[in-house]
């Protein structure tokens, strides 16, 4: 007889399979595998879909016209405007660059995209760069009271208006009241 110890059994392929940290990374993995398939399929959920909340009213009131002094352009921040009171009379344009929609900074020439390199002319026409429509100009009117209104779903032809034709509210066929 042979007092020589027995050697040990090789490892079976089935050896720790069952074992709790294989168990728990198995289930991890199939949780963040899950978690990032769930939030792929989100993200393509929203890209396909309309957006349907409420934004920024299109008729609104820019403040009494005595509030623009003569000869200044007003950049109104939080509706993106600009509101030009001229010789001329009043107008209002966007902020907006037409080539991808940043917000244009005022230069000595007129205006420019700092995402781009857009350049416009001071009324909003297209000088160089990517942009090739100007900026938009919208609908204002004088209320009785004073006030100056903006309708940016109503584009017009670029410029100011005299007051004098500012003081009847359009109506929504484009006339006045």
């Amino acid at each position: 007889m042979d007092d020589k110890p027995a050697a040990p059994a090789p490892p079976s392929a089935d050896a720790g399979a069952g074992s709790p940290r294989r168990e728990f990374l198995a289930r991890l993995g199939a949780w963040v595998a899950g978690g990032a398939g769930l939030a792929a399929l989100a993200g393509a959920v929203r890209f396909v879909s309309t957006d349907v909340r409420a934004g920024p009213a299109a008729r609104f009131a820019l403040g009494l016209a005595a509030d623009f002094k003569i000869r200044t352009l007003t950049w109104l921040r939080r509706r993106d405007l600009f509101v030009l009171h001229d010789d001329g009379g009043f107008g209002a344009f966007s902020a907006r660059c037409t080539h991808l929609g940043c917000t244009v900074q005022r230069t000595a020439e007129g205006f420019r995209c700092p995402c781009h390199g857009a350049r416009f002319d001071p009324l909003g026409q297209p000088i160089s760069g990517p942009a090739r429509r100007p900026l938009p100009w919208f609908r204002v009117w004088l209320e009785p009271d004073g006030r100056l209104w903006v309708d940016t779903s109503r584009p017009v032809e670029g410029g100011t208006r005299p007051a004098a034709e500012l003081s009847a509210v359009p109506t929504p066929d484009g006339g006045r009241a």
